[in-house]
């Protein structure tokens, strides 16, 4: 059996997440993929926009839209902290995909005024929270 270890997701405005139970904690950077585990060796890494999965002490799995921030792991604590994070079950996949649409709508007209940085950043929450949507089950 995996050895637990203490993890937390904190955003500006509440304490997300904490459990004592976590085995397994995968999430993206800014320069790829990355996972710890219990005893790894102390890390801070910058975030991307892109999933976060846990493992629990009783085999289920937890998935959280992670919209940049930091994770850091020492000494058996990994805290993440998130500009934006939301647990997969509480994704509302018709905002999502509504999400997408205008973004995407925005990117294809292209105007003189428009913020391509910033649409290009919408699109990419957006569609990173239909992948944990759909991963889940949720349509």
């Amino acid at each position: 059996m995996a050895t637990p270890f203490t993890f937390e997701i904190v955003t500006p405005d509440k304490m997300l997440f904490v459990s004592d139970e976590v085995t397994y904690v995968g999430f993206r950077t800014l320069v790829g993929g990355m996972g710890v585990k219990a005893n790894h060796l102390p890390v801070i890494a910058t975030l991307d926009v892109a999933p976060l999965k846990i493992q629990l002490a009783d085999g289920s799995e937890e998935v959280f839209a992670v919209c940049g921030g930091f994770l850091e792991m020492q000494n058996n604590k990994c805290t993440v902290l998130a500009t934006i994070a939301e647990p997969g079950e509480d994704i509302d996949a018709a905002r999502a995909t509504a999400a997408k649409e205008r973004a995407t709508a925005r990117l294809a007209a292209r105007t003189e005024d428009l913020d391509v940085e910033r649409a290009k950043i919408a699109l990419k929450k957006a569609s990173m929270r239909l992948r944990v949507s759909e991963a889940l089950g949720k349509k």
